[in-house]
């Protein structure tokens, strides 16, 4: 991968010339990320066994939880970075008197995001002559929808095969739901692309060490690319306790389904205590 050449030090440019290396140096930044991703993902594959050409290696338990949690936390650094990339270039294109790119309008036969529940106001509410929901011409002054979740209690159980309940902390704009009567599960637009990342602080009583998952269950199970469990190993979690943390992106399929709900699910020979919980999906 080649690096972009700059002009020296004190070199005359006009004002687009600056703004082009700018935006080429986010092009290029976002193409390291890429192979960053790229290279996270073959490590995946190689631990896993999986990848072509090579041979299987005989990795333990403990070696593929450890490439796990280095894989989160560096996808969770990547996600960062993309939210200041655009940030950076949103001000760029704005410095050269540019719009960013609006919005694709809604496809034929599929309308808008739902407008807010009765009752429920956006938080923050869209600006004065601003409709909470935008007409499907593409055009939109309202921002990205976010919602924010935590447990419904501080200390409780979480059972084997369960799923975790949520209460709302925080929400803005319209695109993402709680179901509020069943509220372990959150309403999500197939068509968008989302990041989503969660905590859970775990304790429970000594059975050795034995292992657990927590999947991210997407229903219908077509409606996103598969999402990798998080694996973890527990032993005396009654001496400390163990933190949980997760981020990944939601990609929709080439023919999403028209609705999509998603939950987090314990995979655990017994039940575990949940000192608290959180949950956030940022819309992208």
């Amino acid at each position: 991968m080649s690096m972009p050449s700059f002009p020296p030090c004190g070199a005359d440019m006009t004002k687009d010339e600056a703004l082009t290396m700018i935006i080429a140096s986010i092009a290029m930044e976002e193409l390291a990320l890429s192979h960053i991703v790229n290279a996270e993902g073959e490590k995946l594959q190689y631990i896993l066994g999986t990848l072509p050409g090579s041979c299987k290696p005989c990795a333990s338990t403990q070696e593929i939880l450890a490439v796990n949690q280095s894989a989160t936390a560096l996808l969770d650094t990547v996600m960062q970075s993309q939210m200041l990339l655009k940030g950076k270039l949103e001000k760029a294109l704005e410095a050269g008197g540019r719009k960013p790119m609006p919005e694709p309008p809604c496809p034929p036969g599929r309308p808008c995001d739902p407008p807010c529940p009765p009752g429920h106001p956006c938080d923050p509410p869209c600006p004065p002559g601003c409709l909470c929901e935008p007409p499907c011409d593409g055009s939109s002054c309202c921002r990205k929808s976010v919602l924010q979740l935590t447990s419904r209690c501080e200390g409780f159980s979480w059972d084997n095969g369960y799923l975790l309940s949520w209460k709302r902390q925080g929400q803005r704009g319209s695109g993402i739901f709680l179901n509020e009567e069943n509220p372990s599960l959150v309403e999500l637009d197939p068509g968008k692309i989302y990041a989503l990342n969660y905590a859970v602080n775990i304790r429970g009583p000594y059975r050795g060490d034995s292992a657990g998952a927590v999947f991210v269950r997407l229903t219908p199970c077509d409606a996103f690319q598969e999402i990798l469990p998080l694996y973890f190993s527990v032993g005396c979690l009654g001496c400390a306790p163990l933190t949980l943390h997760y981020s990944t992106m939601l990609f929709p399929q080439a023919h999403p389904a028209p609705c999509a709900d998603l939950s987090l699910l314990l995979n655990y020979g017994g039940g575990l205590f949940v000192e608290q919980a959180s949950l956030n999906i940022y819309e992208i």
